[in-house]
This record gives structure tokens, C-alpha cells and sequence, in this order.
């Protein structure tokens, strides 16, 4: 081969070197430009993937702090709303669980059980933190010696119907607390004690050292609870060694107990035995004690013995402060058998207490009117809400067989609640019951003049602290004796 082609060769050979080095150059530079571009490309995806993901961290995070931090706030909500019912108190309060023979003989016809009588309002009765009942009559224990009017003696089974019912407090101290004499108070005293020691009753006594007055503690308050009866039976009369039994009507007691009841409860209620039966207006008597009560410092009042149902409202002190009064809750269970006698009703009202004074008002009171039934043979008896009571069960009420003329309908019902179902005020129960209040004045003041004239002179009136507190008792009791005479007659 000459030289000149072996030289082309090799040119040729060199530049296909070059060419086939340029070629790896390009691909190696395009090969690294695609990795570095995968690179950057799964670079940009972890960063978003980080982005993504701290957001998403960032989020949950943030969610599970912002529902962290409303469940505190509900919590505290829930404590606050806690702390708050704490310092909130409902209360009712009911009339005469006056307990005649029919009621007997319905409760002997259901093997000695009361619970019927209760029924239809126990669960108002339960939501309540806390109800009392006056339980007019004292409580035996034989059943042979079970009894109606005149001289009272229930079956103890009665008081176990009431506490199924719901009630907290029961008051005793009443016109037919000694019926039955020491013997109705012990069996009565040694039921509560026995069987249900955590119920307050009030008003009676076994022993002679035992305090007149309860302090309840519920919820965030302390209440004090008393009860007074004005007057005894007239076919009984407590003797003097026993008198410490039934807590009767005395200033100085009562003066003595609302003083140390101020010092150790936030609020003091009183309930009243006493007044006129069957009068609608407030006698002169009830009034004079009622506002000797607010002088004291009582905060509620409630009375009972009247057997109708009577008007409420809140009364100023002296102190001016409020004081609530029910002047007479009527009936709650009987077999009286008049529209009037038959027409009851169950006092509301609500207590509550500034978390930071720890001072009590009175927030909300009502009165719910109440309708006792009964039929012909006593085989459907027991307490309704007016609310609930129907023209139907109105037909079948044994009252038109013991009066025809009656006019017992819900509608004749509601007209009688209607007429005390306006709470009164100082200035409308001034303007109300002073016409009133002047006539009755008048005719007790002829009658006192008749026979003691040293007592009471024209126009001016005996001052409370003149006479002593026994000689004010009788003479208290006398009237309120005389004045229910019509009253035991349909009892």
C-alpha cells in the first residue's frame, strides 16, 4: 500500500476517533443534564412533598389545638354551668295532707298503700331540690286506730306514699297535731326517725331539748326551715309539761330562732300555721303575725290551715329587702267537698345565690293550682294539676253526688284559680284588703270591748310587746279556733 493512502487511513481513523469522542462528550453531557434534571425534578418533589407535608403537619397541628382548645373551653363551660346550677335552688311547696276517712278506706282498699294518692304530680314533685308538705294530721302506728275527723290519726303508710313522692320536709306542727295527744307526736316522731331519717320534718318534738329550728344544706346553700301552729284542736289542749312537743306560735321563740337561723343559713323559711278557714281575705290576726315574721328577717313565708286556696306575692321589710308569701296553699288531700276546699295549689320558687357576695334573692315564684279527685266509690282518688285535670274526671267527681247544685268544671275550676293567680304586691294588697281589714278590725274590736276594754281602744291597737307571748297565744289561738268551726263541720 503506498504511503499516501496509509496516511488517508489514518486521517480518516483519527477523525472517526473524534467524531465518535465528540459523540460520547454529547451523550455524557445530555446523560448528566438528565440526571441533574431528575435530580431537580425529584429535588422539586421532596420539596413539595416537605411543603405538602409540614402544611398538612402544620394543619393536624393546628386542628388538634384548635380542638383541644374547644374542648377546654367546653369543659369550662360544662364547670361553669355546674358551678352556676350550684348556686341555683328550685323549690315547691304544697298544702293540707288532710287525711279523712275516705282517704283511709281508699289506701285499707289498696293493702295500706298511699302511692296512688301522689302519683300524677311526683315527677314534679322529684325535680325539685327540695319540697315539703304540711301533713296536717299525726301519724299512728295500728291501723285499728287509723281515724278521720274529729280527732285525726293516719296510717304511717301515708308518710311512705310522701316520700316516694319526692317530698324533702315535712311540717307538723298544726291545728290537729295533738289529736291523738303524746301518742300521736311519739309515733309520728319515731316514723320519721326510723324509717326515714334524712327527712326533715318540722314542728314536733320527742324530747324537750331538740331545736325548733333545721338548717338543710343543698346544692351551694344552707336554709333554715321552721314551722309554727297558732292553734291546737279544741278537743285538745296541750298540758304544760308537754308543751315542748308541738312548736305553737310564740314571738319570743320565733324571735330566738330566726337570730341564730341568720348567723348559720344564707335563707330562712317559715311555714305558718294558722288564719281564718274558708276566708279569702286575710284576717287581721295572720297579718299582724306575718309581719312580725318579715320584721325578723324571715325570707319566706308560707302558710297553711285556711283550706283554700289563697293569694301570693312579695312583701317589703324593714330592712328593704323582699319577703315571698303564700297566705295559704289550701288543700292537698282531703274529702272536703266544696269547689273552694277542693282547689289547691303548689308554690314554685327559685333561690339564687351571687357566687361572689354569696347573697340569696329570689329569682322566679309561681303558684301551679292543684285539684284533688275523688268518685263515687272512692275507687280513683288522688291529686292532679289543674293543667292535666279534664272536664271528663270533672263529671265523675263525687261532688255532684254530695251537692247536685255544684258547679265543679275545669272552666269553674280556672275562674277560682284565676282569682289569686296574679302575684300581690305591698301596694296592692293595701288597697285590696284595707276595707277589709278595717271591717274585721271593727267587729273584733266591739267584741273585745264587750269583755275587756283595757285591752283595745278605739282607733289604736295593742302593742305586740304589751302582752306576754302566752297570753297572746291564747288569745290567738282562741280566735283562730272559734273562726274554724265551719270548717270542721264539713271536715
Amino acid at each position: 500500500m503506498s504511503e499516501h493512502r496509509r496516511r488517508r487511513r489514518a486521517e480518516e481513523e483519527a477523525r472517526r476517533r473524534e467524531i465518535e469522542r465528540h459523540r460520547r462528550i454529547i451523550r455524557e453531557r445530555k446523560r448528566r443534564q438528565r440526571i441533574m434534571r431528575q435530580r431537580m425534578i425529584l429535588a422539586g418533589i421532596g420539596a413539595l412533598v416537605l411543603v405538602v407535608g409540614g402544611i398538612a403537619v402544620g394543619t393536624s397541628v393546628h386542628k388538634k389545638n384548635e380542638e383541644k382548645q374547644a374542648k377546654k373551653i367546653e369543659e369550662q363551660k360544662k364547670q361553669e354551668a355546674a358551678a352556676e346550677e350550684e348556686n341555683v335552688l328550685q323549690m315547691v311547696a304544697v298544702g293540707d295532707n288532710l287525711i279523712h276517712d275516705a282517704v283511709i278506706n281508699s289506701g285499707k282498699e289498696q293493702e295500706w298503700n298511699f302511692d296512688f294518692l301522689y302519683e300524677n304530680i311526683k315527677e314534679d314533685i322529684e325535680k325539685a331540690d327540695l319540697a315539703s308538705v304540711n301533713q296536717e294530721t299525726p301519724f299512728i302506728k295500728e291501723h285499728d286506730k287509723a281515724a278521720g275527723y274529729p280527732d285525726f290519726a293516719t296510717p304511717t303508710e301515708v308518710g311512705d306514699a310522701l316520700v316516694k313522692a319526692g317530698f324533702d320536709i315535712v311540717t307538723q306542727a298544726t291545728e290537729h297535731a295533738f289529736d291523738r295527744e303524746s301518742d300521736g307526736i311519739t309515733d309520728s316522731v319515731e316514723f320519721w326517725k326510723k324509717s326515714y331519717p334524712k327527712i326533715v320534718y318540722l314542728g314536733i318534738h320527742g324530747e324537750a331539748d331538740e331545736a325548733r329550728y333545721q338548717v338543710i344544706k343543698k346544692k351551694n346553700f344552707k336554709v333554715a326551715v321552721m314551722n309554727y301552729s297558732s292553734m291546737v284542736s279544741e278537743n285538745h289542749s296541750i298540758p304544760e309539761e308537754e308543751s315542748y312537743m308541738v312548736d305553737t306560735y310564740s314571738e319570743k321563740n320565733i324571735k330566738e330562732d330566726l337570730a341564730k337561723a341568720e348567723k348559720e343559713a344564707d335563707v330562712s323559711i317559715v311555714y305558718l300555721h294558722g288564719g281564718k278557714s274558708d276566708a279569702e281575705d286575710t284576717d287581721e290576726k295572720l297579718q299582724e303575725k306575718i309581719d312580725f315574721l318579715a320584721e325578723q328577717g324571715a325570707d319566706v313565708v308560707i302558710c297553711s290551715h285556711p283550706h283554700i286556696l289563697k293569694k301570693y306575692g312579695k312583701l317589703t321589710r324593714t330592712d328593704g329587702k323582699e319577703m315571698l308569701v303564700y297566705y295559704s296553699l289550701g288543700n292537698f288531700v282531703s274529702h272536703q267537698s266544696s269547689l273552694e276546699n277542693l282547689l289547691g295549689g303548689m308554690a314554685e320558687f327559685t333561690l339564687k345565690k351571687d357566687a361572689k357576695s354569696g347573697e340569696v334573692t329570689i329569682e322566679e315564684y309561681g303558684l301551679v293550682p292543684l285539684v284533688i279527685h275523688y268518685n263515687d266509690d272512692f275507687t280513683e282518688m288522688g291529686v292532679y294539676k289543674l293543667s292535666d285535670y279534664t272536664d271528663a274526671l270533672a263529671e265523675e267527681h263525687k261532688i255532684h253526688t254530695e251537692d247536685e247544685e255544684a258547679e265543679f268544671t275545669v272552666a269553674a275550676l280556672k275562674e277560682a284559680a284565676e282569682k289569686v293567680a296574679t302575684p300581690v304586691t305591698d301596694s296592692t294588697e293595701k288597697t285590696s284588703g284595707e276595707e277589709v281589714d278595717a271591717k274585721q278590725g271593727d267587729a273584733e274590736k266591739d267584741t273585745k270591748e264587750g269583755s275587756n276594754t283595757s285591752e283595745k281602744t278605739e282607733g289604736q291597737t295593742v302593742n305586740s310587746d304589751s302582752k306576754s307571748d302566752k297570753q297572746k297565744e291564747n288569745e290567738d289561738s282562741q280566735t283562730d279556733k272559734e273562726t274554724s268551726k265551719k270548717t270542721k263541720k264539713e271536715e
